[in-house]
């Protein structure tokens, strides 16, 4: 089976788009969605041990899944752990996420990249769609995107996911039409100029606003040069690394001095 999530919630746009392309390439029987209730945007791998979690079912004109009260790295937990605990999930399709998820800083802290990175840690392959979002979204991004997204899910059911590869994270361009390019990329070290601002509430007390700019200057080849700058679509394998020999000997160096 297919398990389709995000992070912006059960009603966004984003995820109907990607279940129905899902369901035309693997077909209805086959799909199945379990998504937060809400945007859980920035969440990160973050799992919910804390507070009890509910998984309620929602049935709407293009979906009929779970919402759960939780984080798409919950919705992946509860989908494997229990919804679906009798089937093999082959396949997670997480998104499609409202704005890019390029670059080191937002792949890492990426609730939508970190559903099919919680995905990997339980052995199932995963992608990650992600969508470059201004105020005036055409209509027809929407149709070109999925169609796109249908062409890819095409090839990985023809000829499966890369066995290299863990997962692959997958950004498109709001220019997005028949003639986009692909482009097979690596990942931009870092997309933002970081800052933070520091202002008083009405009580006198500091705050601080954590805030960035994105860097003029990226590095040829990587996601964010291929989305910003070529506006192609980006398409980055990414894996689940274990400590390197070298990593191994180095380490064991430093502990011989205990």
């Amino acid at each position: 089976m297919i398990l389709v999530t995000n992070d912006d919630g059960i009603y966004s746009k984003g995820i109907k788009i990607l279940y129905e392309a899902a369901v035309e390439v693997y077909g209805k029987s086959e799909v199945n969605v379990v998504a937060p209730t809400g945007p859980r945007s920035a969440s990160g791998m973050s799992l919910t041990f804390h507070k009890p979690l509910r998984a309620d079912r929602v049935v709407m004109p293009g979906i009929d899944g779970y919402a759960v009260s939780g984080t798409p790295a919950d919705c992946v937990y509860i989908a494997h752990y229990k919804l679906f605990k009798g089937k093999r999930i082959d396949l997670i399709l997480s998104g499609i996420n409202k704005g890019t998820n390029a670059g080191m800083e937002a792949i890492e802290s990426s609730g939508t990249v970190s559903a099919v990175k919680f995905g990997a840690v339980c052995r199932i392959k995963g992608i990650a769609f992600s969508l470059e979002l201004d105020e005036h979204a055409r209509p027809k991004m929407f149709t070109n995107t999925k169609a796109q997204i249908i062409k890819l899910l095409t090839a990985i059911k023809r000829d499966g996911m890369p066995k290299s590869a863990d997962m692959l994270n997958v950004n498109i361009p709001n220019s997005v039409n028949g003639k986009t390019k692909v482009r097979l990329c690596t990942i931009e070290g870092s997309l933002f100029s970081k800052f933070v601002v520091r202002k008083s509430d009405p009580r006198g007390d500091s705050y601080y606003w954590l805030w960035s700019y994105r860097k003029k200057k990226l590095n040829r080849g990587s996601d964010c040069y291929a989305i910003f700058i070529e506006r192609a679509i980006s398409v980055t394998p990414l894996s689940l690394s274990a400590p390197a020999e070298k990593q191994m000997d180095e380490v064991r160096k430093v502990l011989k001095a205990y």
